[in-house]
């Protein structure tokens, strides 16, 4: 009796052997488990992204008697909305007009993007502490200052130009036709 035991032991042990072997041997897809994804909106946007942006900017803020000084990485782009281009074919020409550029400027996610140099107050005993609402709102305040600065520094009509000179070529390549591209706003349409 106690043989019989030993040996079905053995088989459950060899058994149980088996499948792992079988599943540490086995391609790891075959132990996902798929389900079908359905998309609920898709929103097709063309863009033609001219100038790419990437710039550490000195965050000052003053909230009441509290200050803050900080410096803050941005990321952005300066691109064009293709999608809603106005063209028309007047025989064998194309005639383009460049359309509103898109600036996006968002905060870097990379580590270290954010750092607070200096917080005080004008307060003999007051805090020089300030709440992530009060940072957050200092931070969109310089982002949009930077946005300003963008044009005043000829980053959006350096943008238009290669605008145009892009679409210019990839219109022409692709059509076959003489491609004139007009720039309604070569300084943009500072907001």
């Amino acid at each position: 009796m106690k043989k019989l035991y030993g040996i079905i032991i053995l088989l459950i042990l060899v058994g149980a052997g088996a499948v792992a072997c079988w599943w540490y041997m086995s391609p790891e897809a075959s132990r996902v488990t798929l389900h079908e994804a359905k998309i609920k909106d898709v929103t097709p946007m063309l863009r033609l992204c001219t100038v790419e942006i990437y710039d550490d900017v000195p965050v000052k803020g003053t909230i009441g008697k509290r200050h803050i000084f900080a410096r803050e990485s941005l990321n952005g782009s300066i691109s064009f909305d293709l999608e809603n281009i106005e063209m028309v074919e007047n025989g064998d020409t194309l005639n383009v007009t460049l359309p509103r550029e898109i600036v996006e400027i968002y905060e870097s996610t990379a580590p270290g993007a954010y750092q607070v140099i200096d917080t005080w107050t004008d307060e003999l005993f007051g805090s020089s502490n300030f709440t992530v609402a009060e940072e957050n709102s200092i931070k969109a305040k310089t982002r949009d200052d930077y946005r300003k600065e963008i044009y005043r520094k000829g980053y959006v009509e350096r943008a238009r130009k290669e605008a145009v000179a892009n679409l210019t070529a990839m219109l022409g390549g692709v059509t076959g036709k003489t491609v004139i591209v007009t720039d309604p706003s070569p300084a943009g349409y500072m907001e």
